[in-house]
């Protein structure tokens, strides 16, 4: 469980942001969820609660002020590499919500330029650089070691991923084994896909014999297909499986 941080307080329309004064922001997704983009939008808002991030983490602060065709918005710029969750979604998760963005109302101006400023300092004061990360500097989120997919089931388990292929698998998927079992320490990256003009979203990994040519998606034997209701535990398990693996 995430321990909620003591500080001075923005609340916004989606959520409230939260800076110590020393060094560390936290985004409480605690605003009016039926405001937000997508479904998908609120499933993940809602199962995140939070996200901590140290200024170490950041890159910058952006700030759109009232006035503009764009609403008040504060954004948290990560690092690159700085988040398991943005590592494994990529631009796909800024294009359904980009949960480091807070939408304050135009009276807040001043509050939130405030922070702005207040964050920016303490960048420069941390002398943070401003290339990728070396590692991951905020906790993956919380998520279960099996994610339930549309043609099997992902396990974490002993150092292994384990996929259980289940009857709605291809026969290619099951020839590769079943389960299919590939050690954490053999993968090297983790993508996440939502379900988009009516595909199905995936989970898959890549490891060094991964072909450069990969076979579709239904029968490749390193992706799980996601159904709808899965995306939201998708990225979570995926985000939490690639801290593993870089751990």
């Amino acid at each position: 469980m995430t321990q909620a941080l003591s500080g001075d307080e923005l609340k916004g329309s989606n959520g409230t942001l939260v800076w110590d004064g020393l060094g560390t922001v936290q985004l409480r997704y605690d605003g009016a969820w039926m405001k937000q983009t997508s479904t998908v939008t609120h499933q993940l808002l809602k199962r995140l609660g939070t996200r901590t991030v140290p200024v170490e983490a950041l890159a910058g602060v952006e700030l759109v002020m009232p006035g503009t065709t764009q609403p008040p918005m504060i954004r948290l710029v990560l690092r690159a590499g700085a988040d398991p969750l943005m590592a494994v979604a990529g631009e796909e998760l800024d294009r359904l919500f980009d949960p480091y963005r807070l939408f304050f109302g135009a009276k807040q101006w001043l509050l939130a330029d405030y922070y702005a400023q207040e964050i920016r300092t303490s960048i420069a004061l941390h002398q943070v650089g401003t290339g990728p990360a070396e590692r991951f500097l905020i906790e993956p989120p919380e998520a279960t070691n099996e994610l339930k997919g549309f043609d099997g089931t992902a396990r974490i388990e002993d150092a292994e991923l384990t996929f259980d292929w289940s009857w709605t698998a291809t026969k290619e998927k099951k020839a590769a084994g079943d389960p299919h079992r590939v050690p954490l320490a053999d993968i090297i990256g983790v993508e996440w896909l939502p379900l988009r003009d009516k595909k199905l979203g995936r989970l898959r990994i890549s490891t060094a014999a991964t072909p450069a040519e990969r076979p579709e998606v239904d029968k490749d034997p390193e992706t799980l297909q996601l159904g709808a209701l899965q995306q939201v535990p998708g990225l979570l398990f995926g985000a939490k499986l690639l801290a593993a693996v870089r751990g």
